[in-house]
């Protein structure tokens, strides 16, 4: 780990990398955002495409576009980087799908070119406007990996890192969002200081904020108690010697930490304030901390066992300004009190699962008899979240991000290499189902609680690779639930109690759901279409297991719990994971709309519908199946 001055770093680095640079970098990785651009239009159905021998077919504008590339599972698209071409001579015929097969039929006497970014982004189907906004984030994104590329010394394995590390050193970015590594409003130097790659330390800039202005949530301890426990007592005298210095009515006054970014953004919007005596600037104080994936989520460094910090950040990134909603800040410790007792009362939870809590929460408020303009316009920009640490609950050398099941090594194989090699394909699968699918499954059907499990926001606790228990975190933005499929309603926060909007709050818009189709597609797309079909994919591709044998095992261990009686067959019926057609989120839509706040969907294919299906058909006497060995290498379904 390294601390870096930004001032220092400004005298030393050389100039800015050019987006003009006709390097094999660049080229690199503009063509995976193009890669993923391409996958994201087709699988959200933004154009009308043909699928013939192994080639897409389709028109954007006034070009026609070819791509190789494959149909898995969830009907994502998998597109060739090394085969992706566009011709703009024949772009006046209007019927986009007899264009399509007309394309594939005179294919041979087409002008194919390489697919340029600034031509792709010029015939996508967007406003003038979001197609400005969109190529500051592709050319950013491609402009930040080619940066990393000429200054990361990258681990040539990363299979021996520690949790802590793999944070720090899985710098791939979303496999499926075009704007995987965007970060709009980070210069070099930001990116430097607080991307996550770098493992650079900082520590939390400090505002002394008029107590009557801030809401606070500290799961019923002492504010005093509070802060000495987060940043020990020689910090908070220091912190609070500093207010003392600053006004005569310290008392009055109470602590919010601010990301440095954060505070060089903001600081100016602040002025009005900070000159009214409202809020006063306490400067840099206390542990060391380091981004972590997610940026906004900041691990202790000095003290490992001690809070994650999540923090908003003006910045975007993939489909979102990276901000925290006001109103899940000092929420989130009632959901985390909420599903901590769920998991206590549940012994099968409690042996498969560890829940980090979201402890604590602050944020400015405008609740009281004076209405502050400066707390209203920096809405969602200034708050903060404290989430246990995982060192409370297990060693970090035995827990990764779960986002690295899907990540390649600097040799060319896959960061689970050793443990398929140990455990083989089909044992190691059925085990992290096992220990990962079906406790997050359980805490829907059994208790009627939906959590955000995409590869961010679930942790696994492995021994020597074998999958051991799920770890979760990260409730107060996409929790769900429906109250008449809650279980133990009698649990439930009454949420009108922390925030008032909430008593204005329609059925949708903030953890209670109308329907359970909801709570389905919220864990159907975060768990399966976003999470686990990137992980079947890279098992058929490098050990010739089968996609549709992955989807089976998917779909038998689903069976396999509803066979338990482990929860009512009723409850599991009315959550229908096997209808052949399903909704599931449009990411890249929403961003091409610029609508913040509505979502968008589209229809995929389940594969487990299939699975399903397959099962129903089969006879009694089960059939041997055969995988294809890869030369030089044995992995067997078995160990």
């Amino acid at each position: 780990m390294l601390t870096v001055n930004p001032q220092q770093y400004l005298s030393q680095q050389g100039p800015e990398i050019s987006l003009n640079e006709n390097s094999d970098s660049h080229l690199a990785e503009e063509k995976r955002v193009i890669r993923q651009l391409l996958e994201a239009l087709l699988f959200e159905h933004l154009c009308d495409y043909s699928y013939h021998d192994g080639f897409f077919y389709f028109t954007l504008g006034r070009s026609f576009y070819r791509a190789s590339g494959r149909i898995s599972g969830f009907s994502r698209i998998r597109i060739n980087a090394e085969e992706m071409f566009f011709s703009q001579r024949y772009g006046k015929h209007a019927d986009t799908k007899l264009q399509a097969q007309w394309i594939k039929d005179i294919s041979q006497g087409i002008d194919w070119q390489p697919i340029t970014l600034n031509a792709l982004v010029e015939d996508l189907p967007a406003s003038v406007a979001v197609k400005k906004k969109l190529t500051i984030e592709l050319e950013q994104t491609v402009k930040l990996c080619q940066w990393n590329n000429k200054h990361l010394n990258r681990h040539i394995s990363r299979r021996e890192l520690t949790y802590t590390q793999l944070e720090s050193a899985i710098d791939e970015g979303h496999p499926y969002h075009p704007c995987f590594k965007a970060r709009t409003g980070f210069s070099e130097l930001d990116h430097k200081l607080y991307g996550p790659e770098f493992g650079n330390n900082f520590q939390l800039h400090w505002l002394a904020i008029r107590r009557c202005y801030l809401k606070r949530r500290f799961n019923s301890v002492t504010e005093k108690i509070f802060w000495e426990a987060e940043l020990g007592e020689q910090c908070y005298q220091q912190l609070n010697t500093k207010i003392k210095n600053l006004t005569s009515d310290s008392a009055a006054f109470s602590l919010m930490p601010i990301h440095p970014w954060q505070w060089k953004f903001l600081k100016d919007k602040l002025e009005p304030a900070i000159a009214d005596g409202q809020v006063f600037y306490l400067g840099e104080a206390g542990d060391q901390y380091q981004a972590s994936i997610s940026i906004r989520t900041l691990l202790n460094i000095s003290h490992p066992e001690k809070a994650n910090i999540k923090l908003p950040l003006n910045i975007i990134n993939t489909s979102s300004l990276r901000t925290i909603e006001s109103h899940t800040i000092c929420t989130a410790p009632a959901i985390s009190n909420w599903l901590i007792q769920i998991l206590e009362s549940d012994n099968y939870l409690k042996q498969n699962m560890i829940l980090l809590a979201e402890y604590a929460g602050i944020r400015p408020t405008n609740d009281g008899t004076e209405h502050q303009a400066w707390i209203e316009n920096l809405d969602g920009q200034l708050g903060v979240i404290f989430r246990q640490s995982l060192h409370s609950y297990c060693d970090e050398k035995n827990v990764i991000p779960f986002v690295a099941l899907s990540i390649i090594e600097q040799d060319g194989s896959p960061f689970i290499e050793p443990w398929i090699a140990e455990y083989g394909c089909y044992s190691w699968l059925e085990n992290l189902l096992e220990k990962v699918v079906i406790p997050i499954w359980h805490l829907l059907v059994h208790h009627g609680i939906a959590i955000e499990a995409h590869g961010q926001n679930i942790l696994l606790q492995h021994k020597d690779g074998w999958p051991e228990k799920v770890i979760v975190r990260d409730f107060h933005e996409s929790m769900e639930y429906v109250h008449s499929y809650l279980a133990q309603p009698e649990l439930a926060p009454t949420f009108t109690d922390f925030e008032e909007e909430y008593s204005f709050g329609a059925p949708n818009q903030y953890y209670w759901m109308e329907s359970v189709e909801a709570l389905r597609e919220l864990l159907v797309d975060t768990l399966l279409v976003f999470n686990l079909s990137d992980l079947a994919v890279l098992l058929e591709d490098y050990y010739q297991f089968p996609e549709s044998e992955f989807w089976k095992s998917v779909y038998q261990r689903f069976r396999k719990y509803q066979q338990s009686n482990l929860t009512d067959q009723k409850r599991i019926a009315q959550i229908d994971l096997f209808q052949p057609e399903i909704k599931t989120e449009s990411l890249l839509d929403k961003k091409f709309r610029g609508n913040r706040e509505t979502e968008f969907h589209h229809q995929i294919r389940n594969p487990l519908a299939d699975a399903a299906l397959h099962d129903a058909q089969k006879e009694t006497s089960k059939t041997s199946i055969s995988v294809p060995a890869v030369p030089g290498k044995s992995y067997a379904y078995n160990k």
